[in-house]
C-alpha cells in the first residue's frame, strides 16, 4: 500500500448543519465504491446560504435496482422532466445525456447529519428540489434515444 500524503490530507470532509441548501452541480464521475458498487459522484458548489457559498459538497447515488431512484429524484430536482427523458439502459449514453442536463444547474438540496460505519458525522442528502429561479430545460430531439423517436415510413 502506498501513502500519498498530499492526497490524504485533501481529504478533509466538511459536516454541514442540518438544513437546506441552493447548489450548483459542477460535474459528476461514475465510480465504483469500497463495497463494489457502482455510482455516480455528483459535485457541487454552495450557492446559499450565504456563509458556505463556494464550499463544495458530494452526494452519491447508487447504481443498483434499489437506489436509482436517488439519482433520478436528483435529476428532477434539476429541473429535469423525467416524463422526457423516458427509459434507458444504465450506463447507456442516453443516460449519460440525461446526467450531463444537471451539470451547471441549480437545485435546493436537504442536508441531514448521519453517523457512518466508523461513528463519525456525516451529511446525507435526503431530498431533492427544483430551483424555480432557473429556466426550464427542454429535452431536444437530439437528446431523445433512436428507440424512441417516432418511425417514419
Amino acid at each position: 500500500m502506498k501513502m500519498d500524503w498530499e492526497k490524504e490530507a485533501a481529504n478533509e470532509y466538511i459536516t454541514y448543519p442540518e438544513g437546506t441548501y441552493r447548489v450548483s452541480i459542477n460535474g459528476y464521475e461514475e465510480t465504483t465504491a469500497s463495497t463494489g458498487t457502482k455510482q455516480i459522484r455528483w459535485k457541487a458548489s454552495i450557492l446559499e446560504p450565504k456563509e458556505f457559498i463556494g464550499k463544495p459538497i458530494t452526494v452519491h447515488t447508487a447504481l443498483t435496482d434499489k437506489s436509482l431512484w436517488r439519482t433520478a429524484r436528483l435529476v428532477k430536482g434539476c429541473g429535469i422532466s423525467l416524463k422526457d427523458l423516458g427509459a434507458c439502459e444504465v450506463g447507456s449514453s442516453a443516460f449519460f445525456r440525461a446526467l450531463d442536463m444537471c451539470v451547471r444547474r441549480s437545485a435546493y438540496w436537504h442536508l441531514i447529519v448521519t453517523l457512518d460505519n466508523k461513528q463519525r458525522e456525516r451529511n446525507e442528502v435526503d431530498d431533492f428540489r427544483v430551483d424555480e429561479d432557473q429556466a426550464t430545460p427542454t429535452v431536444g430531439e437530439e437528446d431523445v434515444p433512436d428507440f424512441l423517436k417516432e418511425v417514419k415510413e
